[in-house]
This record gives C-alpha cells, structure tokens and sequence, in this order.
C-alpha cells in the first residue's frame, strides 16, 4: 500500500507550504494581579524569614485580588490558546503554529467569539476593580497597609491597556536582499550571498523538519484515537485507566468530527490514511449508529480489526514511509 499521492492542491514537482496554509500567533496580555512576596513583606507582618527552614521555604506571590476573579480571564486565555492548538501544528519558527487554509476561517470566527467574551469579562473586571481592592483592604486591613496598598495600578486606564486578546497572520516569503548602491555595501555583496544561502538553506531544513513533524503528528493523533476506541468497543482500559469505560454516543461522535479533522487538516495528500478512516466512518459511524450496535460480536470483531488496520498504517515507519516524509520534504519550497 502506498503513501505517496500527492493533493489535488499541490504541483507534482513542488509544494509551496505557505499556498497550503499560514501562520498564526497569538498576542495575549493580561495583569497578573500578584507581586512577589518579599523577605520584606514578612518583616513587616512580624514573621521572621531567618527562623523559617530554608530547605522547605520560599518566598512565593501575593494575590491583589481574589484568585477567582483572576481566574476568569485566564480561563478565556487558555481558551484561546487551546483553540489554535485543536486546528494547527507547532511552527518552528517565530514561536507560530501553522493552520491549513480552508480551516483559517474556522479558526478566527471562534477566536472572535473568544476574543468578545474576553473583552467583556476585562470591562466586567475593571468596573468592579475598586469593589475588589476594597475588599481585599477591609478583609486584611493590616496585611493591606503594610504589604500592599502600593501595588495596585493608579487608574483604571492603566489596567485596562494591560490587557489584550488578538492575533496576527503571516507567511514566510524567503530570505531575500534589498539592493543599496553604498560602495561599503557592494563590497560585502559576496559575503552577504553567502550569509543568506545559509539563511536559505537553515530555513529550508527547519520547514522540512515541520513538514515532517506535522504527518507524525496527525499519525500520532490518529493513532490514539483508534486505539482509544478499540478500547471502548471491547470494553477495556485506555492507557492508564485502572478500570475500563463504556462505549458512549459521545465517543462515537468525537470519532467522527476526528476523521473530519483529518481531512480538513491533511494538506500534504496523506491520501490511504485519510481513506482509511473515511471508510471506518462510513461502515461504522453512521447517522443511525448507536453504541448497542457494538454489542454484536461480528460488528464489534469487524470494527476492531478495521481500527488495527487504520493503526497500524498510521504507525508505519520503514522504508514507505521514510519515501513519503523524503519526496515531501523535497518538493517543498518556502
């Protein structure tokens, strides 16, 4: 069985990754709302930091408000965050990830979503913020005067610019010179070209290295999934559960949006994976099909023995594999 077909999408000679997909990174800000507890701060409240045991304590933080309020806003952070890493692959470069095109939209509608409950949840924070310090101040009225009365931003202006959801997409269009005509310039005009074919050649590697890492990584996911699954099916434990979990409706349905995942993430033509689990789903994980339908022996030993298939084509490694991640390495252009 061969991996090699190439997408629709791509030209039999190369592959240009950046018509294939961009790069995204988020840009979050937000006030901590903690300061470092200090050996000061201690001398203050009348604990002496000398007559603490070194090798079990340590200075930690303080909190400026209550940790729920501050746990709102970094629940809608991890939010976004998880959101761009469900539909993209870790980017070697610039700390990005990479995100196919036609899942580009699906992406930024549900970081906009984010991004309003966000935005909301900052004003909610900053009108109720003087209610929150106040409290703090009438609850510890000591620990207050002495420790932090001082660590509070002055306005509210000043908190509100400390916080920020966004993003930014980009695409990497080479290395290139931009001619100048100072004599000192022309000089070095040798020098410069062999700096930037080395440029050219380490960005060339590292996007081969991607390329290679983002098939492992879709394998590896599908992988888990079918194992994960089998699991369910024949009603036994998955990795590290002591007791094993029933087949659900849920499961089912996650199995599903998974193959869909797949193929709207699968830009590099990892076509027999791709089929493999289009033809599971489809003999399998009908509109009708319910977990009670696992309980018949022949169904669950044919579901099973399609998962180990699917398995174990995700897991190949060898020579077949190794000519699929080469040839795409080979092809692709930055």
């Amino acid at each position: 069985m061969t991996t090699t077909t190439v997408s629709p999408q791509t030209s039999q000679e190369t592959i240009n990754l950046f018509q294939l997909g961009c790069l995204v990174n988020l840009r979050i800000r937000m006030w901590g709302g903690r300061k470092l507890l200090t050996r000061q701060d201690l001398l203050k409240v009348g604990l002496d930091p000398d007559k603490l045991p070194s090798d079990l304590c340590n200075f930690g933080r303080k909190l400026l408000v209550s940790k729920a309020e501050l746990d709102v806003l970094t629940r809608l952070a991890q939010s976004a965050r998880n959101c761009l890493d469900k539909w993209s692959i870790p980017f070697p470069i610039s700390n990005a990830h990479f995100i196919a095109n036609k899942m580009i939209p699906t992406v930024e509608a549900q970081l906009k979503e984010i991004q309003k409950e966000y935005n909301e949840a900052v004003d909610s924070f900053i009108v109720r913020f003087s209610e929150m310090r106040d409290k703090v101040r009438q609850d510890h009225p000591e620990f207050w005067e002495k420790c932090l009365k001082n660590c509070y931003p002055s306005t509210p202006e000043i908190l509100r610019s400390k916080y920020s959801l966004d993003w930014f997409k980009f695409r990497v269009a080479g290395i290139d010179t931009e001619e100048v005509t100072t004599e000192e310039i022309i000089a070095q005009e040798e020098v410069k070209k062999e700096r930037m074919g080395e440029l050219r050649s380490q960005m060339q590697q590292e996007v081969g290295n991607f390329v290679e890492q983002y098939v492992q990584t879709m394998r590896g996911e599908t992988i888990k999934f079918c194992e994960l699954l089998s699991a369910r099916i024949n009603g036994k434990p998955y990795g590290d559960e002591e007791e094993p979990k029933k087949l659900t409706g849920r499961a089912l349905s996650a199995f599903q949006k998974y193959v869909d995942r797949f193929k709207n993430m699968n830009i590099f033509g990892d076509s027999e994976v791709e089929k493999m689990l289009n033809e599971f789903r489809d003999n399998f994980l009908a509109s009708e099909t319910t977990s009670e339908d696992f309980d018949n022996s022949m169904v669950k030993d044919s579901a099973t023995q399609a998962l180990a298939a699917i398995r174990k084509l995700a897991s190949e490694e060898g020579e077949e594999a190794s000519s699929f991640i080469n040839q795409l390495k080979r092809k692709i252009i930055i």
